[in-house]
């Protein structure tokens, strides 16, 4: 950087210490940044190169004249942001109603303005860039620290603190928030009805953070796979959620009742029932009338019976209702070649149930203080508030 010139005489350049830099065409001192430049006879320029912030201040050029002439320059050194790893918060696991802090701590001249961006789940991944990807949702503006109050399991995502002041290059950190939560089960049906000698499937959904230990049991007593008349099946629907299947071969008699599915981490456990019936059984009475006589007919379906006119026992593997074992590692519609599976049927009786939604959830932002002390933006995060955005940010 040239700081200024000045017209030809005995010159020298002195800085706002009064520190003698140079005399005439000669540095003075030992740092080999500086060093006078003259373009033209006239020109006594100060050259400082590789400028830092500790360079910034007042220059004086005086002209050994009488009377003394001199001319001042202010030096302004701008300098880009910084964000300082080490007193920044790195990943960070919460459990679930519990308050989260999360800092960005940077520098630079002029003080940077933090924006902070919460990178939706399920969406396109997250790297270190400066152009944010689909799925981005801005959360707070101007702070160095982002508090998440009343955390629950929607508010686990990825974060971004992005640093800018005006000088390029733009500066950003990431932070991984992990909540951790009890397990919550879902059933599909309460009631499921079969045939014996058939075949049918069992299944509930576990969500919960660390993963669960799920089982099914049936009158108090877990199903093992130890022998031919069951199989249980693990599928990863996605990072906190599996669904834990249960498939019975040649039905019997006694297997009609109710079965439960558990699950249960160190936050605690859950467990529903589903009850598993004779669908033969509860097939309506029909009654004929002729002119002359009334006859009441119950029909009942054997084991042999031919009940394709009824309901088909079997879905073909590409019928899209058609569910198939999964092994893990594989999607939930990936199917092994050559697998059926029978169809079940729930209670016409029985409403299948709906997931459960929530309320919104609140932002508080607020603007940088002082002395290049950031502000406080504050997010307050209480259940999911729609299917794509699971945890709703609404500004106070």
């Amino acid at each position: 950087m040239i700081v200024t010139m000045c017209v030809p005489g005995q010159v020298v350049w002195t800085d706002q210490f009064s520190t003698l830099l140079s005399y005439q065409d000669r540095r003075i001192i030992d740092d080999e940044r500086l060093s006078i430049e003259r373009p033209f006879t006239k020109d006594w320029n100060l050259h400082i190169r590789k400028v830092k912030h500790s360079d910034q201040g007042t220059y004086h050029c005086q002209l050994n004249t009488v009377p003394v002439k001199a001319k001042t320059v202010n030096l302004r050194v701008e300098v880009p942001a910084k964000i300082i790893e080490h007193l920044s918060t790195q990943d960070v696991t919460v459990q679930e109603n519990d308050q989260v802090t999360l800092v960005c701590n940077v520098t630079g001249v002029p003080t940077p303005d933090v924006t902070w961006y919460r990178h939706v789940s399920g969406q396109r991944g997250v790297e270190k860039q400066s152009e944010f990807p689909p799925g981005t949702d801005k959360v707070g503006v101007n702070g160095e620290v982002l508090v998440i109050h009343n955390v629950t399991r929607y508010c686990g995502d990825i974060y971004e603190c992005v640093a800018f002041n005006g000088v390029p290059p733009a500066v950003n950190h990431l932070i991984k928030v992990e909540v951790q939560f009890a397990p919550e089960i879902y059933l599909h049906n309460k009631r499921i009805g079969q045939d014996e000698g058939k075949e049918t499937i069992l299944e509930c959904t576990v969500t919960a953070f660390p993963h669960a230990q799920a089982v099914w049991t049936r009158n108090g007593n877990e199903i093992r796979t130890l022998s031919q008349k069951y199989r249980l099946e693990i599928y990863d629907e996605d990072r906190h959620t599996i669904t834990l299947s249960l498939r019975m071969f040649s039905i019997e008699r006694h297997d009609f009742g109710t079965y439960t599915c558990i699950a249960s981490n160190k936050l605690g456990e859950d467990s529903e029932s589903m009850i598993l019936y004779e669908y033969s059984a509860h097939i309506p009475t029909t009654t004929t009338t002729t002119p002359i006589t009334t006859t009441t007919t119950t029909s009942l379906l054997s084991r042999n019976t031919d009940a394709s006119v009824l309901r088909p026992p079997y879905l073909e593997p590409d019928t899209p209702n058609s569910i198939f074992p999964r092994v893990e590692g594989r999607g939930h519609n990936s199917k092994p070649i050559n697998t059926y599976r029978p169809i079940t049927y729930p209670d016409p009786r029985i409403l299948q149930q709906s997931g459960e939604g929530g309320s919104n959830g609140k932002v508080l932002q607020s603007n940088m203080g002082s002395g290049g002390v950031s502000g406080v933006a504050s997010l307050h995060c209480s259940s999911i508030f729609s299917v794509v955005i699971l945890c709703a940010c609404v500004l106070l």
